[in-house]
């Protein structure tokens, strides 16, 4: 597989962006893995009658900096999306020059593909290149450590699942709705090694169901925010764990965590059946036989 070759390509809010994150950070290089254009329209009726329209844009970057950044990654891409006045939402995978080197020289497959199979929105300079000839990596040790990593954080969601049917539902739902945002978490993680072997930096729940979103429309299909209802889910779920940090008294029902339960238990045995099948895919890329 040849590595990609940069084109043209111009996409919504590029150059904007690309100078907002030149003043920002000290800027090496950016990839992009995906883009995401939405268009929302009200039309009012109620005279005088209007149509609003509003264009949006999602990025999925790699970004690679010459230097760390001083505030936390949720921070920065907050920071940014309001400093693009909320029409563009960018989300960041992360890392330092010297750490992306030490890493394509040692084999990481992720950054490999993403720096030379996709497109290179900026880069200073092509100090990268000499490892586009490395390739990537297919050994039987290297399917042994995405199984043990699969299993291993698979086993975990399990058993936090399990937990909660110890719990005494009506005793404390914010303490249930926190262990299944742990849960849901390590799925995410689970799913992230196995098909990008990919162990991310930042740990909010939306990042992480947003990148695993990149291969499955599972997030989309169990945790949707169309109706009020949907969209208080995911706010549960999703902050939890905040939540019982800050507030003694509980905010969330039996029948709100329960409604919650029902979707992560979904999500658990989706993903599983998801990653079991990719698991089966690259058996046979890593060319291990059944004894």
């Amino acid at each position: 597989m040849k590595p990609k070759t940069e084109t043209p390509t111009k996409f919504t809010l590029q150059e904007e962006l690309l100078v907002l994150l030149k003043k920002l950070l000290p800027l090496h290089s950016v990839y992009l893995i995906s883009s995401y254009n939405e268009k929302m329209q009200q039309n009012v009726y109620l005279s005088p009658q209007i149509v609003n329209s509003r264009k949006m844009v999602t990025y999925t970057l790699l970004i690679i900096t010459h230097k760390p950044i001083s505030k936390s990654l949720g921070d920065f891409m907050d920071d940014l999306y309001n400093k693009m006045q909320q029409r563009c939402r960018v989300y960041i995978i992360l890392y330092t020059l010297t750490k992306v080197k030490k890493r394509l020289d040692y084999g990481d497959d992720f950054l490999f593909k993403v720096i030379f199979h996709t497109t290179c929105l900026y880069k200073i300079d092509d100090s990268l290149s000499k490892f586009s000839n490395y390739g990537l990596h297919f050994h039987p040790r290297v399917y042994k450590s995405i199984q043990e990593t699969w299993r291993g954080r698979m086993a975990r969601a399990e058993y936090l699942l399990t937990i909660l049917n110890t719990i005494e539902p009506q005793e404390d739902s914010t303490s249930r709705l926190a262990i299944m945002h742990y849960a849901l978490e390590q799925v995410c993680m689970a799913l992230l090694f196995v098909f990008w072997q990919f162990k991310p930096h930042h740990y909010s729940l939306p990042y992480l169901l947003h990148l695993c979103s990149h291969f499955t429309q599972i997030p989309h299909t169990l945790f949707p925010k169309e109706t009020y209802g949907l969209h208080r889910i995911h706010y549960m779920l999703c902050n939890a764990h905040h939540i019982m940090r800050f507030k003694v008294q509980n905010e969330f029902s039996y029948m709100d965590t329960n409604k919650a339960y029902k979707r992560c238990e979904l999500f658990f045995n989706e993903a599983k059946n998801l990653g079991e099948r990719q698991m089966e895919l690259l058996k046979e890329v890593h060319s291990i036989t059944n004894n």
